[in-house]
């Protein structure tokens, strides 16, 4: 059964939660950001409705630590009228939509549908494209930078040094490690990835990492295996390391270990980065190599239209250069997670400026996108609209614009 995580500091809107999706879906009800990353870590979590204005964390807060924790796990915001511009700036960050309170009992449960049915196709096809894209782990491009993370692989893959990559977030971490593993004699063993995260406890990762003994109560009769003794002989990828207590692993030859940090580690965790850093790698981030992004773009399509059969000859010249104009805060993860958005929402044929998000052209200035923007604005104004039941009044503050411009805009 899906699981959907529920998280408002009010009572009666998790009870309401309760009744509209309890039937069918396995409900965790959290009533803080605090509470709901303890579920998190512990579960696997399909979906999470997040509260906007909650005490301690807030919504935003929380949805970008839940991202941390699982950066698949969907998200819908749950909003007040007055909070609708802050929710539709959680979908930069990861957030599929949001909802308005009081909320369509219908709505909702279309919204919930749709987003656990389409979340169950892409598992199925990314569990098809990791068995066969086996043993075939690279980073995509040719520049300069790119190129001498692939030498340096190479030069030090047969030995079992351990090794450090840093990075943005949204960098190919994980590439270089599988890249270290797929191209050492260690290729036909395991290759496991743990992503720590400060919602664990020192003592939740000593148990993950090195195991536990059986012990004498009913808690503790079972033996847990640790991982680093599961990738014997094989490789342990850590990612954000930085959340490793210090001084918890030591020198050991059962697997290879490569860590990840998207943070100057030898600042906040000396022992670790010295622990680690035998061979430092650095991924740059995607603004320093533009180079790069017909190649990403034109492998992530065709992965994408692969996976979802969809047929799209590529990308206008206009895209490319808003592409190459955009600072791409989140690296190639926002990239790829765009372009899979893309594949889906798109018409058959080439992808154009009018298929892309508002956001990123209105961050692309003095690129063709730029002449788009009136024609999204329009349309944006016109949904809030539609949202404040046909008010201007109510649409204008929600936009935090006076009522005559809006009347301007969607005229």
């Amino acid at each position: 059964m899906n699981k959907i995580l529920i998280v408002d500091d009010e009572l009666s809107i998790r009870e309401s939660f309760s009744l509209i999706l309890g039937e069918k879906y396995k409900l965790l009800l959290a009533a803080s950001g605090e509470a709901a990353l303890k579920y998190a870590a512990g579960e696997k979590i399909d979906l999470a409705f997040l509260d906007v204005r909650m005490p301690g964390l807030n919504g935003l807060e929380t949805l970008n630590r839940l991202k941390e924790i699982d950066p698949e796990i969907e998200a819908v915001m749950v909003t007040a009228v007055n909070d609708v511009t802050k929710a539709s700036e959680a979908i930069k960050y990861g957030a599929r939509d949001y909802i308005i309170k009081p909320f369509d009992v219908a709505a909702i449960l279309k919204l919930t549908e749709r987003i656990i049915r389409r979340r169950s196709l892409q598992t199925e096809g990314e569990s098809i494209r990791k068995e066969t894209d086996k043993g075939t782990a690279h980073l995509i491009g040719q520049s300069e930078k790119i190129e001498t993370i692939v030498k340096t692989v190479k030069k030090i893959a047969a030995k079992s040094l351990r090794v450090l990559v840093l990075g943005e977030a949204g960098t190919e971490k994980e590439a270089v490690a599988e890249m270290i593993h797929e191209s050492s004699s260690r290729a036909d063993l395991p290759l496991l990835s743990y992503d720590l995260s400060a919602a664990l406890t020192p003592t939740e990762i000593k148990t993950a990492l090195l195991g536990k003994e059986k012990g004498s109560t009913t808690a503790d009769l079972k033996k847990k295996t640790g991982l680093i003794e599961m990738a014997r002989g094989g490789t342990l990828f850590l990612n954000h390391v930085e959340y490793l207590p210090a001084g918890l692993l030591t020198a050991q030859n059962e697997a290879r270990l490569v860590a990840a940090s998207s943070i100057d580690l030898a600042e906040t965790s000396k022992e670790n980065y010295e622990f680690f850093s035998e061979v430092l790698l650095t991924v740059p981030p995607l603004r320093e190599r533009t180079s790069d992004l017909p190649l990403l773009s034109a492998h992530y399509l065709e992965l994408f239209c692969d996976q979802y059969s969809r047929e799209i000859s590529g990308f206008s010249p206009e895209v490319l250069e808003i592409f190459s104009n955009y600072a791409w805060p989140g690296n190639t993860a926002e990239l790829k997670a765009l372009i899979k958005r893309l594949v889906i929402t798109s018409s058959a044929g080439q992808i154009t400026p009018a298929d892309l998000p508002v956001d990123l052209l209105l961050k692309s200035p003095g690129t063709p996108g730029a002449e788009y923007f009136s024609v999204f604005e329009k349309e944006y104004s016109r949904r809030v609209l539609a949202e404040a039941g046909g008010d201007f009044e109510r649409a204008a503050a929600i936009l935090g614009i006076n009522q005559a411009l809006l009347e301007s805009k969607i005229a």
